[in-house]
């Protein structure tokens, strides 16, 4: 059984690294009838292999296609800036008892669209159901901000978790400094309403920390802002317990939010920044160590 596991897992393996460019090249043709012939092509292998492994996800086309994965999961562990690294950790208690299922606080869906900024959208997401958990308010932070403002270098082609830049001088208002999936000049004249109190790793940055860590931190404080690593399948994931894992990976390329899990489905509830056409209604479903799912869990004290 062990055999036809790794065998298995090689042959998906050899799958992906195949699809990957031809996702990015089919973002790349500008003949709309090519993009959809390339599209079905692509959409077919995929549903076959799916058959095949017996996975329990489907795909089909949706708006996150129409970029390369690389314009979209640009998460970098090698950006990790010091000055941002661990602003007055976060204390936190294990739970003895969590129920098999559970789904913690989170804002409205967003859309990264073409900039690669999905690290902002994580920390912006954690920061926002901090404030919603302990306040009952939903509020709308600034992704252009961090994006614009930072002092790290990171933009639109890479970044990592920004929470040090809630803590101070803390977060603005996206009324104040719209979105526009861009590398735009720093706006200077926003306020910072709300500032977070601390943040930390559930583990630290370089690991998945263990299941029932994770579900603690979900649990303790609404959720965690984490990173995975985005396959071809991912990308066009549309709904069911995402599964198609690639698990010959090094590192993560994407941030995202986990919100809650089911232990019935093995599975966690995944929070993306690529609007409510992806997935179901911008939400997924994956299984527990799937694609390094979790890596550098971190959370918010607010």
């Amino acid at each position: 059984m062990f055999k036809k596991l790794f065998i298995g897992c090689a042959v998906f393996a050899a799958l992906a690294i195949v699809l990957v460019p031809t996702m990015q090249a089919f973002t790349k043709s500008g003949d709309p009838i090519q993009k959809r012939a390339e599209m079905q092509q692509i959409l077919d292998e995929m549903r076959a292999e799916i058959e095949a492994n017996g996975y329990t996800f489907t795909v089909g086309p949706n708006p996150a296609m129409q970029y390369s994965i690389d314009q979209l999961c640009t998460l970098n562990p090698n950006l990790i800036s010091t000055e941002n690294y661990l602003a007055n950790p976060a204390e936190m208690s294990m739970t003895e008892a969590l129920p098999s299922s559970y789904t913690g606080y989170y804002t409205p869906i967003k859309n990264q669209a073409s900039c690669g900024s999905c690290w902002a959208f994580s920390t912006c997401a954690q920061t926002e159901t901090a404030i919603l958990k302990n306040t009952g308010q939903t509020v709308n932070l600034s992704e252009q901000w961090l994006v614009s403002c930072n002092n790290d270098g990171w933009g639109c082609s890479g970044g990592w978790f920004a929470f040090g830049y809630h803590v101070n001088p803390g977060a603005a208002l996206e009324s104040c400094f719209p979105y526009t999936a861009t590398d735009a000049p720093c706006y200077t004249g926003c306020p910072y309403p709300y500032d977070i109190n601390s943040w930390s790793y559930v583990g630290n940055s370089s690991s998945v920390p263990s299941t029932d860590a994770i579900k603690n931190a979900i649990y303790t404080y609404g959720g965690v802002a984490a990173a995975v690593y985005v396959n071809s399948n991912f990308q066009a994931y549309t709904s069911g317990v995402f599964n198609g894992c690639s698990w010959f990976v090094w590192s993560v390329n994407h941030a995202i939010q986990l919100v809650g899990w089911d232990d019935s489905k093995g599975a966690w509830l995944l929070k993306n920044s690529w609007g409510t056409g992806w997935g179901e209604n911008g939400f997924m479903w994956i299984k527990y160590g799937c694609n390094k799912v979790g890596y550098a869990a971190c959370y918010v004290n607010y």
